[in-house]
Order: C-alpha cells, then structure tokens, then sequence
C-alpha cells in the first residue's frame, strides 16, 4: 500500500517536472524565433535592393569595399556575410560587398615618371588618368610621386588611377658659413666655388680692422642659405 502510494508520488513529480520542461522548452523555441531572422540571398542584387530586402527580415545592411568577380556584373552584390540561411537576431548586421566586375589591368608604378610618360603607360594599360593633384619641393625634378590606386593594385579595364605630382624641384639647402674676420677676396672666391652668388659690398669704416676684411653677411652664419643664393658682404674700408 505504501509502495504504490510512493509510486504514484513519484510518477506525478515525474510529470510534473517533464510538463514544466515542456512548457520552458516551448517557451524558449517562440522567444527565439519571434526574436530570430533567417538571412536572405542578396547576391546579385542592387546595393539599394539588397538594403530593402535585408530590412524586410529585420536586419540592417553595412556596405563594405568592392571586391572583383567575374561572374557578378560590377555595381551588383557580389558576396554577403553572413550567407543565406545563416539565423541572426533581429536588428543584425548583414555586410554586402559590390562587385568590381572581373580584375584584368594592375596598377604599374608609375612614381618617379613625368607626367607624360606616367599617361603613356596609363594608356597602354587600358587605365585612364583620374583627379591630377600639384605639389612643390617634394622631388628632385618634375616627376609622379604618388597614385591611387597604388603600384600593383588589380583594377577593373577603365580605372581613372589619381596622380599626386611635383611641380617644382626640391631647393637644395645649406647652412650659411661663417665669414667675420675673413678677407673679402678669400670669402669671394669660397662663395663663388660653392655655387653661391656675391651680392655687392657694402664698405664701412670700423676703426682698428684693416681694409677689405668681412664685417657681416647676410644670411648670417649658421643660418639656411638655398643654392645658387645672394650672399651679402659688409667689408671694411
């Protein structure tokens, strides 16, 4: 008698317990999937179609950079991550990579080269030249330093490549000399042999230095001097 009442205990916890699994189970499985969405195929859509079709199920669409791909026509979604069937949560991200259409032509490097060459070589490799940007000071001559995309980058047949490009040479710089002291003839004759140009002397009295000795200059020592520069003399009389 105290068997079977024990039994029948048991069994009604039993139950008990297996029917309030059941119901958390169920419970859980519509929470998820009310809170859950199955990401859909967008490859081969439109940027703005692919967004409209990812809003639809509930997630939110994050263009990233354009990758090459033969098979997809350039401005289409060529790759998306997650893949379809993949489940999120609502309100996840979904990244869409554009296609670029198929990579043929390779950026050459074109730094160093002057314009007209850098636009030859553009030419041949069925690229075309793109926004021309100047700058001063940053070569030695008039030549290409800088394009994007860079050397070596795999772009679609018609890519405009932009050019950075130097318009002035560099300035060569030196530091000025010091001359006080010296005679006009010596300091001529170094300032010449440097490169440097002599601008007329400026002679003025200076009780106890004899004639023709260097008084000032300008630039004055130590200080930058540009190449094939005036150097200014005040010499003694």
């Amino acid at each position: 008698m105290r068997a079977s009442l024990l039994l029948r205990i048991v069994v009604a916890i039993a139950g008990i317990a297996v029917g309030a699994a059941l119901t958390v189970w169920l419970v859980l499985s519509v929470s998820l999937r009310s809170s859950a969405a199955r990401v859909p195929s967008v490859v081969g859509m439109e940027p703005a179609r692919a967004a409209a079709t990812l809003h639809d199920a509930g997630l939110v669409t994050r263009a990233q950079d354009g990758v090459f791909d033969p098979e997809v026509p350039a401005g289409k979604v060529a790759r998306q991550r997650p893949t379809a069937g993949f489940q999120l949560k609502r309100g996840g991200t979904v990244l869409i990579f554009p296609s670029l259409g198929e990579a043929s032509q390779r950026v050459e490097n074109l730094i160093g080269l002057p314009t007209s060459l850098a636009d030859s070589e553009l030419e041949s490799a069925g690229l075309s030249s793109g926004v021309r940007c100047e700058v001063d000071g940053q070569a030695e001559t008039a030549e290409i330093v800088a394009s994007t995309p860079t050397a070596g980058v795999l772009v679609a047949p018609g890519t405009a490549v932009a050019l950075l490009v130097n318009r002035a040479p560099r300035e060569q710089r030196y530091v000025m000399p010091d001359f006080g002291g010296v005679s006009e003839a010596d300091a001529t004759r170094v300032l010449r042999a440097l490169g440097f140009r002599v601008g007329a002397a400026q002679r003025l009295p200076y009780p106890g230095i004899p004639p023709g000795v260097v008084l000032r200059q300008e630039p004055s020592a130590g200080g930058p001097v540009a190449a094939g520069g005036t150097v200014d003399l005040w010499v003694s009389l």
